[in-house]
């Protein structure tokens, strides 16, 4: 089995949480290069990779096929931009950029040098969204006519939490899980064609929202509402996705997280018979990997005809934000 090799930009982050600890697993994947601007040798010796400081090194190394760029969101593009250049394919972290523009550039870059790109969407690869997906083909809740996420977590004031500067990561709660929710449901929905939100900071002492409301309209009719918050804790909005529909609903807890399981419970009509669902557990991490080892290996690039598509989520955010301004709906 052919392998791809990996280089990890940005190694210090969410990378050595969660996707460090577990490439290893990944069957066909091996790891060749960590690059950290802070203690990459630390990080090298613990996962057995050569590390470095120096991004120029990182991507130009001829044992590296693709990179995984994890550093905080202001750097993606430089980080993204420079692996594209060199030929190295990009899974990148999201969101993708701090604005549409910014993410143009990468976008652009990873055309003009024939890689593929990827934003990483690791909810997808979650067993319970997999069943969830699976019993909406199905039929089983029928026409869907609604959507919904809550997603909340405190996240106060610290030194040095590049989330909390809105220079560095593009907005506050919204920017970083408002992404994903919108991510996911597309994935289970269907394409979101207009956006309307309100946004505020309430409790924490940044300036950068604290929590986000967002209204969405699907391409099928269906609507929708995500609200995200980093002052309120997961006690008391816990994590949530439901999907509604003409024949019941699809209702999960606690599988917006970082780990693999979660509750998910089928309410069917006429009765409302509510039902657990058992679902295959797996590591978000791991699967995402191979996914990406996988398309590459296929073949598959980013071309012009499927740039629009990776820009999606980057519209959704940047169009919510603005809508909060102006109190306008925002076609995606």
């Amino acid at each position: 089995m052919r392998k791809i090799r990996w280089g990890v930009i940005g190694a210090g982050g969410i990378a050595h949480r969660r996707t460090l600890p577990v490439i290893g697993d990944v069957k066909n994947g091996t790891l060749s290069v960590v690059m950290d601007i802070k203690d990459p040798e630390k990080l090298g010796k613990l996962y057995g990779c050569d590390w470095t400081d120096d991004l120029a090194a990182a991507v130009s190394r001829e044992d590296v096929d693709a990179v995984y760029v994890a550093g905080p969101v202001h750097l993606h593009a430089e980080h993204a931009i420079a692996a594209a250049k060199a030929g190295k394919h990009v899974l990148c972290e999201k969101p993708l950029a701090r604005t549409v523009a910014e993410a143009r550039t990468i976008v652009d870059a990873c055309v003009a040098n024939g890689v593929l790109l990827r934003e990483a969407y690791m909810l997808r690869h979650h067993g319970a969204h997999r069943e969830m997906l699976r019993l909406i083909q199905q039929g089983a809740i029928g026409k869907i006519v609604f959507a919904q996420i809550h997603w909340a977590f405190l996240y106060p004031k610290m030194d040095g939490a590049w989330r909390q500067v809105p220079e560095l990561g593009g907005g506050g709660s919204l920017a970083d899980v408002g992404c994903h929710s919108f991510d996911i449901l597309e994935v289970l929905v269907g394409p979101i064609n207009r956006v309307a939100a309100v946004t505020g900071t309430l409790v924490q002492d940044y300036k950068v929202d604290d929590i986000a409301t967002v209204l969405l309209e699907f391409e099928s009719g269906a609507q929708g509402a995500v609200t995200t918050s980093f002052c309120l804790s997961g006690n008391v909005m816990p994590p949530s996705l439901g999907i509604y529909g003409s024949a019941g609903a699809i209702l999960a807890t606690d599988t917006l997280t970082q780990g693999t399981d979660g509750d998910v419970l089928l309410v069917t009509e006429p009765d409302g018979e509510r039902r657990p669902i058992e679902y295959t557990q797996v590591n978000m991490y791991v699967k995402q990997l191979e996914a990406f080892a996988d398309a590459v290996i296929a073949g598959q690039r980013t071309t012009q005809d499927k740039a629009d598509g990776l820009l999606r989520t980057m519209r959704m955010l940047e169009g919510s934000y603005a809508s909060s301004g102006n109190g306008k709906f925002v076609t995606i």
